[in-house]
């Protein structure tokens, strides 16, 4: 049980339409995993919480966007044009600074275990998305570009190879939150769903083809949030 969700700083009614309902999700045309990333994500555990349209609108467009769509898209952008999208031969080693990064990542992990055993959803979720923004730390840190490509071809496979497999970690992670992008990452990556273990593992192998790259979420324009908050506001039959 948890406590409850308000609506805008009021309370949802169905009788008097005020507040955004299972129907009304599917009319907007949002995809259902940002739905499910944005509840789960103001989910009232110990107290009540809120749901806000802006809030709504900048955890798609500045979270789930920028942070884990970013991460997957780059990356599998970067395979498919560099490497004709095969996982190429690779060794972390060639990587600087690659134990503080896999401790960082095991650290996190450990404790996303943890959360989700304790039934803390919420801040499973959070850190699920710290692993992703991991992912990018990673890739920036690396400086992954034609430069890399070109110049250092060893250390450009290997933080490819890595990056790859952090991905696929990502979607075992989200999976209790968001399924279908769970099922659209391992469509991308093309391998079977993966388990969570205790510990980062390299399982995506050199030879391994990656599928297409897709887009995960779209943007939502900042205009929507006054015609949704109309829209919902009391107005519904």
């Amino acid at each position: 049980t948890t406590e409850y969700l308000q609506y805008e700083g009021g309370k949802f009614s169905k009788s008097r339409g005020v507040g955004v309902f299972g129907n009304n999700a599917q009319d907007s045309g949002i995809s259902p995993s940002v739905w499910r990333y944005y509840l789960a994500s103001v989910r009232p555990e110990t107290s009540d919480s809120h749901f806000s349209w802006d809030e709504f609108v900048t955890k798609n467009n500045s979270e789930l966007l920028a942070n884990l769509g970013n991460f997957v898209n780059r990356l599998v952008k970067f395979v498919i044009a560099k490497y004709n999208g095969v996982v190429p031969e690779y060794d972390s080693k060639n990587i600087p600074g690659y134990a503080s990064f896999e401790t960082d990542v095991n650290n996190l992990l450990k404790s996303y275990i943890e959360n989700m055993e304790a039934v803390n959803l919420r801040r499973g979720l959070e850190i699920a998305m710290a692993i992703s923004s991991r992912g990018n730390q990673f890739l920036q840190d690396n400086k992954l570009d034609n430069s890399l490509y070109n110049d250092f071809p060893d250390k450009s496979d290997a933080v490819v190879g890595v990056g790859l497999n952090l991905i696929y970690l990502v979607s075992a992670i989200i999976y209790p939150f968001m399924p279908a992008t769970t099922a659209q990452i391992n469509e991308i990556l093309n391998a079977p769903a993966l388990s969570i273990t205790n510990e980062f593992q390299l399982v995506l192998e050199p030879g391994h083809n990656i599928g297409k790259a897709q887009y995960l979420f779209k943007r939502i324009d900042e205009k929507k949030v006054e015609e949704w908050r109309a829209l919902y506001g009391g107005q519904q039959k």
